[in-house]
């Protein structure tokens, strides 16, 4: 059951939907209130097994049109991985901060202060207007601590938990010449102090 602040989430995403001539069928209802009742940023095939225990018919291509859409009509957030399924989230579909399980994929949204923007100085050096940023801060959630690290996870990850990774992107847009801009920065940091 979808709590009110998220019942008022699912009126504006269908609202969106409908404003672009979307049909809004009992299947693409579904798939929002799965995106929304997930607070774990869920995957293409999440929501497709989510929207399948009531629509067992449903395609998958079903399922990526109507993401597709959502981000057409800026209602969801990719969250985009190399080497992962991407994963959406509708309830903030605005670029913010993130915290990264490298155990269990969880992705979780970090509630923290608004964090001062690190490429701010990029439009005034390059010309390019930001069109958006990326935080995620990689860890281990507190219901994998005690867990052996996936061979994957072991890769981005040394030491005895002290590090942190720290993984900037931003996306900008030249003013002038219309050409995408993307810059990305992975940076360890030593939570030790060493």
């Amino acid at each position: 059951m979808l709590s009110a602040v998220l019942k008022t989430r699912l009126s504006e995403m269908k609202a969106a939907l409908s404003d672009k001539g979307v049909t809004m069928t009992p299947r693409r209802e579904q798939l929002l209130e799965v995106l929304l009742a997930s607070d774990r940023h869920p995957s293409v095939s999440e929501i497709h097994e989510g929207v399948k225990r009531y629509f067992p018919g449903t395609s998958l291509a079903t399922i990526y049109n109507t993401i597709e859409l959502l981000k057409d009509t800026g209602q969801v957030l990719e969250i985009e991985f190399s080497g992962a399924s991407n994963r959406y989230d509708g309830r903030i579909p605005r670029s913010h901060p993130h915290l990264v399980c490298e155990v269990c994929e969880k992705v979780e949204d970090l509630d923290i202060a608004e964090l001062k923007d690190p490429f701010e100085d990029i439009s005034n050096s390059t010309g390019y207007r930001i069109l958006r940023h990326r935080v995620d801060f990689y860890g281990v959630c507190p219901d994998c601590q005690g867990e052996p690290l996936t061979s994957a996870s072991s890769e981005k990850t040394s030491g005895e938990g002290g590090d942190a990774y720290l993984m900037l992107v931003a996306v900008a847009e030249s003013a002038k010449t219309g050409t995408k801009y993307s810059q990305t920065i992975n940076r360890k940091e030593d939570m030790h102090g060493h």
